[in-house]
Formats: structure tokens, sequence, C-alpha cells
């Protein structure tokens, strides 16, 4: 069965559409939490602190907030982090991956993928998902979450529009309507798959 690579931009409701994926019978997996277990080795903290700097670390640890500053605001160090980060996100996707097709060969997986398009990771699954919104609701989404609207903007314009991830996916969710309808939207998206 497919493997499926669902993104969208910064405030989009990425992390809710993949739980309804997950309700409804589909393996899931947040890439972020393979960023997170990758940026506690320390031959990756070592890299990060060569490219970003020694601001990036406090406490032999990386300061994510002061990361995201930098990267966000600066397409050169956000590359050379990508260069280091890219490889190693790959390698646990394709674990994962082969893990659970081991156990259930007909298994639907679906993977967050925040950069799926900006990283060129579209290429490692068999379709893609695109979650979208207005900005007004994206921005809402981002304050929630304790992030100002000056930085929501910041991230916003470090990704790729997504008038370009439309273009390029196999599926997309309009989720700018209510849950239901996003529901509905899902379990069309994983009865085609089927």
């Amino acid at each position: 069965m497919p493997t499926i690579g669902l993104t969208g931009n910064f405030g989009m409701g990425k992390s809710a559409v993949l739980k309804m994926f997950g309700k409804m019978g589909a393996f899931t997996y947040d890439i972020d939490s393979f960023v997170h277990s990758i940026l506690k080795r320390p031959a990756i903290i070592k890299s990060i602190v060569n490219a970003l700097g020694k601001s990036v670390i406090s406490k032999r640890s990386l300061n994510k907030k002061r990361m995201a500053g930098l990267i966000f605001n600066d397409p050169e160090k956000r590359r050379a982090l990508e260069k280091i980060i890219h490889p190693e996100v790959l390698k646990l996707l394709k674990q994962a991956e082969a893990k659970i097709l081991k156990k259930d060969p007909k298994a639907i997986i679906v993977f967050e993928v925040p950069l799926l398009f900006e990283a060129g990771y579209e290429k490692h699954f068999d379709k893609t998902v695109v979650v979208y919104t207005n900005r007004k609701n994206a921005i809402k989404r981002l304050v929630r979450k304790g992030i100002s609207k000056n930085e929501s903007f910041s991230r916003m314009r470090a990704q790729m529009p997504i008038s370009i991830k439309l273009k390029r996916s196999d599926y997309s969710i309009n989720n700018n309507y209510s849950l239901k309808r996003t529901e509905k939207r899902v379990k069309r998206i994983l009865f085609d798959l089927k």
C-alpha cells in the first residue's frame, strides 16, 4: 500500500490532519519527532555548532529558539542546517517505513513532513497531500502556540509558497472549514488509496 507524505506550511493544521489519518487506520509519523532525536546526537550537535556558531549551544545542548531565529532569517544558515539534518531524517524515515511494511505489507503510512518539497523528499513517497488554510487562520494558530506574529511571518516567508506546493501535490485538504469537513476529505483520500 502507499506511503504518503503530508505537508503544508506553518499553522495550516498538518498535525490535526495527521491525527485524523491515524484515527482512520493509517500508521502515522511526525518527522519533527525524528528531528528532535537527531538533534540530541553529539556528532550532530558538533556539526551544527560548526555550521551555525556557538550561539546556538546552551548548557551542552542546542538552543532551538536561537537556532530558529538564525535559520528563518538567514537562508544560507538554513541550508547549512538542512545539509546536516536531512540525510539523517531520510534514514529514519526509511527505517520506520520498512519496520511497518514488514509487519503489515498492506499498511498505509502517513509521514508529516513540513519541508517535503523544499527538501526534495517527495520522490520517497507514493503520494503527497498538502494541507492548507488562509493566512489569517494560520497566524491565529501560531499565536495560540506562543509564536509571535512577526516570527510567524518570518517562518512563513522561509517556506515555499503554498500555491506551489498545491500544484506539486497529488491531493489537497482545505482546512479553512469545520473539522467534520476536513475528516470527510481525509476519509475520501484514504478510500482512493485503498
